[in-house]
């Protein structure tokens, strides 16, 4: 749509990750406690609908022909792009740690620890699956 060289996709992409790491480690581990990990999810979930909002206004803009109408796009996919940051640093690592909380002992006894990384790596593997199946079905 913008005809953007590698390197201008690639500071787009290294943007998020840098902004999902920093919200992730300045914002995320210090409020989630106060917040609540269902809370959190829930903003980063809001955040996201926001996101996609905006980029669904970026074809409008895009193909208006103008300069002022692509550099519009241009901020429209900027401030999506921080918006799905916001939502990769907190719903992934909310919703983990909820899952975390609500594991116990499993009924053959095996220590709590164990029991919360086989329902953790189960929960996470679920998701990776969901993430891989999710564009096939669509």
């Amino acid at each position: 749509m913008f005809d953007w060289s590698n390197a201008q996709n690639g500071s787009l992409i290294g943007t998020i990750g840098i902004i999902s790491a920093l919200l992730q480690g300045g914002y995320v581990r210090r409020s989630i406690s106060k917040v609540g990990e269902g809370r959190m999810a829930r903003r980063g979930i809001f955040i996201c609908s926001i996101g996609f909002a905006l980029l669904s206004l970026l074809a409008k803009f895009a193909s208006n022909g103008t300069e002022a109408g692509q550099d519009t796009a241009k901020k429209l996919l900027w401030a999506s792009a921080v918006c799905f940051a916001f939502t990769s640093s907190t719903v992934v690592n909310s919703l983990t740690a909820a899952a975390s909380l609500l594991c116990d002992d499993d009924a053959t006894g095996t220590s709590e620890v164990l029991a919360k990384g086989k329902a953790l790596g189960k929960f996470r593997s679920s998701g990776q699956l969901g993430r891989a199946l999710g564009p096939i079905i669509g």
